[in-house]
């Protein structure tokens, strides 16, 4: 197909593209440890939660190759230096200003004495419950420290414990398998190489919000390519035909094997439907949320966890959709060249 990529994966165990990916251990008890009783596998259970935060620079850590629990408090950075003397700060905020009860972050420190995580605790149901509680305390609280220093800050990890049974769940970015290159010859207008470069902005950015925009902005490059295209068309007296674009019925069958497996529930909502509805449907509850700051309704963010998971629910489909999009639009390596690419290797 020309939406797939050129070249295999060279390494596998990654994501075909790089990506937030979770991992999970939980350990296993005897039927008489009382613990064995409250297991409920890497989901987790109601309970108490540990979950500490790894802070980092942007353009210096963002993705990561490997992915290895208890590592994110002594490999954390920042560009906010700590007080002297100081190897952990605690803070203690209130989400509210007359909120009756606060809520207590720690920050730790790193050997360079720059801020390197934030830990915190809580009681929720499960893991992603403990994600979504902790998530929607720390990031407003790193957001105002971005703005009071005006630095640069994003976390670059997030791991969960459930301290009642010791099971963890570890979330970063996960770096994407190497591809082989593929190169051939091509031709591109400016317009083409506009689509190109938001195109790779979407898969070269870490955050979720701009690599939608970044994915949207192609799709809506075709559309108004062709919109042009085909006014040009009937100004000659000619018809346009081009055949509507769909989400598969079975989009396992055109998804690497690992795309499938963990994609597949974002595009099952969109399963047989037109692109033209499906950009329609995310133009109305995504892009034009994270485009616009309307206080008339709730705003739309990355300090919102519920928001992020959104964002991140769409992005497969996001994807896919401008990839086959642009394909269309990028003439293929047997078209005449003015630019191209030859691979004078032995």
């Amino acid at each position: 197909m020309s939406s797939a990529p050129l070249g295999q994966p060279a390494i596998t165990a990654r994501p075909i593209v790089t990506q937030e990916m979770k991992y999970a251990v939980v350990p296993t008890f005897p039927e008489s440890d009382p613990r064995s009783k409250l297991a409920n596998g890497p989901t987790g259970s109601i309970g108490d939660y540990v979950v500490v935060y790894r802070l980092g620079v942007p353009g210096v850590q963002a993705a990561s190759s490997d992915f290895n629990f208890g590592s994110l408090e002594s490999t954390g950075d920042s560009l906010i230096e700590a007080p002297a003397g100081k190897s952990q700060i605690v803070v203690e905020l209130k989400m509210t200003p007359d909120a009756p009860t606060t809520q207590k972050l720690t920050l730790g420190v790193n050997r360079e004495h720059r801020l390197s995580y934030v830990r915190i605790r809580c009681r929720a149901e499960n893991f992603e419950d403990a994600a979504a509680r902790t998530h929607d305390v720390v990031m407003p609280f790193l957001s105002q420290l971005s703005f009071t220093h005006q630095v640069a800050l994003i976390t670059t990890g997030r791991e969960i414990l459930e301290t009642a049974t010791e099971a963890r769940q570890l979330s970063q970015i996960a770096i994407g398998a190497v591809k082989r290159l593929a190169l051939g010859q091509w031709a591109s207008t400016p317009e083409q190489r506009r689509l190109l470069t938001s195109y790779r902005e979407g898969l070269s950015s870490s955050e979720p919000l701009y690599q939608a925009l970044s994915f949207y902005k192609v799709i809506e490059g075709v559309l108004s390519m062709r919109t042009i295209e085909d006014a040009a068309l009937r100004a000659q007296g000619e018809t346009p035909d081009r055949e509507s674009e769909r989400i598969p019925q079975d989009i396992n069958a055109v998804l690497h094997p690992s795309d499938s497996v963990l994609q597949s529930e974002s595009f099952a909502p969109y399963l047989g439907r037109k692109f033209s509805e499906v950009r329609n449907d995310l133009r109305e509850n995504l892009r034009n949320h994270i485009s616009h700051m309307d206080f008339d309704v709730t705003p739309f963010g990355a300090d919102s966890y519920a928001d992020v998971v959104t964002v991140l629910s769409a992005l497969p489909v996001l994807r896919y959709m401008a990839r086959v999009l642009l394909s269309s639009v990028v003439p293929s390596e047997n078209d005449d060249a003015t630019h191209h690419g030859t691979d004078n290797s032995e």
